[in-house]
């Protein structure tokens, strides 16, 4: 199974080599940096590969995450041991053809940026990033994320206040709960069960709800140590419940791709407590290409508490 470099490593460190500044234009805000990545697009990857059309949007989250972490540390003078944790996410996918269109293998180029936030003594608490991805030079979908860099002593502190919470809240039974059988791969995006991570739903009224499946031995989502549900899971779990949601309401499951999703993480989420995810949707009128939308917003809780928010958008093929 053929891994390209920068998809396939386990940390930052094809992202470092091949993560070049560009020019920096003069009404880009004072401290901004620019830095362009290219690539291919991969091949025979486990998840990102594992879809209907040829290539997955998520690629783009992934890459985001590493080169935002290589540059907070290499470019802004971030301590390396202080951990990064992502904290608001948004993807928008622009021409659907530029999907469905490019080869397998395409050359991909991520323009991204990246500003200092919450400045002290020189070095940035978080950086806000945003970025551009194209396929074979075409636009394929644009994004920000913003990470949180916290030292040592705090990140501790807070993982453990976070646990505590969570171990001592009891839930309310406040509806069904869905059980930890797979959803149909068709109905989530994916061809294979082995990355499906919600279950099969319940619904009560418009609200859908499914459980997070949580596979620590998954090859991709847990390719890092981690005590906690990492932040790649969490946005596949979101996107596979958006479109669960929409197949439910009748719309064709190879048909439904979603357009834009905006992630807000709230805290962490617990790798031995049950996960769940509710989705509510309602309709989104019809795009400049005549696809019917969905909007549909989501949460993620755990013990009672909410560990992530989010809106996406679907659209249908007609």
């Amino acid at each position: 199974m053929s891994q390209h470099a920068v998809l396939g490593a386990l940390d930052t460190t094809a992202v470092a080599r091949r993560l070049v500044h560009s020019e920096h234009p003069h009404s880009a805000p004072a401290g901004e940096q620019r830095f362009v990545l290219r690539d291919d697009m991969p091949l025979g990857h486990p998840l990102f590969n594992d879809t209907p059309g040829l290539h997955d949007p998520l690629v783009f989250v992934e890459l985001v995450r590493r080169a935002g972490l290589h540059v907070g540390h290499r470019h802004f003078g971030v301590p390396v041991e202080r951990p990064a944790l992502f904290y608001r996410f948004a993807l928008r996918l622009s021409d659907p053809a530029v999907w469905q269109d490019s080869a397998e293998g395409a050359r991909l180029a991520l323009e991204m940026r990246a500003e200092p936030t919450r400045t002290v003594a020189g070095v940035p608490r978080s950086l806000r990033l945003g970025g551009t991805l194209r396929l074979e030079g075409a636009e394929a979908c644009t994004g920000s994320a913003e990470l949180v860099f916290v030292t040592p002593t705090v990140a501790r502190n807070h993982r453990a206040t976070s646990r505590l919470g969570a171990l001592v809240r009891t839930p309310a039974a406040d509806g069904p709960r869905p059980g930890t059988r797979p959803a149909a791969p068709s109905l989530v995006g994916r061809c294979t069960p082995d990355n499906v991570v919600v279950s099969e739903p319940v619904r009560q009224a418009s609200t859908l709800t499914t459980t997070v499946l949580v596979d620590p031995s998954h090859p991709v989502f847990f390719t890092e140590a981690t005590d906690s549900v990492p932040g790649l899971l969490l946005v596949e779990a979101l996107r596979q419940s958006a479109l669960l949601a929409v197949a439910s309401d009748g719309a064709a499951p190879c048909a439904t791709a979603l357009t834009w999703l905006s992630v807000h993480l709230r805290g962490h989420a617990e790798l031995d407590l049950p996960l769940t995810c509710t989705a509510r949707s309602a309709p989104g009128g019809i795009d400049a290409l005549g696809r019917r939308l969905t909007r549909v917003l989501l949460t993620l809780r755990q013990a009672g508490r909410t560990t992530a928010q989010a809106e996406a958008v679907t659209a249908e093929a007609g």
